[in-house]
């Protein structure tokens, strides 16, 4: 048995809006497809016995969206129990991906998985004047060096996952 320890630095990404939590939320549910996603919908996909035939799911499940909602957790709720108040900020975590993205990265290297799907965070201010989204860039965990090494085309599909999470945020913090 052998265990090593790498370290390695990944980045934070912190957006800060004026936009009340309600609306950067309800944008993302919005692009993410919440409450409209069969929750069944892994099955088929686990079912498909060809590339086809997994396409062919995920447009059923996304309509062609770049990323599908996997769950969404409102840690304030169980705080505000755990503390015995109710004046716990809102925070919602999301996790949402798409497995025809992450096939792009997993063919080069499967421990991209422990990073896919991505997560965000949105936190209402304790102030209560606007909301704060913050993620790890992705391609700052998935492509990590390994043994010293960058693996280039995990890092270039790793990216393109950058580019499309931060064009969701976007979507969910930008004032008309």
């Amino acid at each position: 048995m052998s265990k090593v320890i790498e370290e390695f630095t990944a980045q934070r990404i912190t957006y800060e809006t004026s936009l009340p939590v309600a609306v950067v939320t309800a944008r993302l549910d919005e692009a993410l497809s919440k409450g409209k996603v069969d929750p069944t919908w892994w099955k088929a996909l686990a079912k498909a016995s060809s590339r086809e035939e997994v396409e062919e799911e995920m447009h059923k499940v996304n309509g062609g969206k770049d990323f599908t909602l996997f769950s969404a957790l409102p840690h304030h709720v169980w705080l505000n129990g755990w503390y015995g108040r109710n004046d716990t900020p809102e925070t919602h975590l999301y996790t949402f991906g798409n497995p025809l993205i992450a096939q792009t990265m997993l063919q080069h290297d499967l421990r991209a998985g422990l990073h896919v799907p991505p997560r965000l965070l949105v936190l209402q201010k304790a102030d209560r004047d606007g909301t704060t989204v913050v993620y790890i860039l992705p391609s700052s965990l998935i492509a990590a060096s390994v043994g010293g090494r960058v693996n280039e085309e995990l890092k270039k599909a790793a990216e393109v996952l950058d580019e499309k999470l931060e064009k969701l945020v976007q979507l969910a913090i930008s004032s008309d």
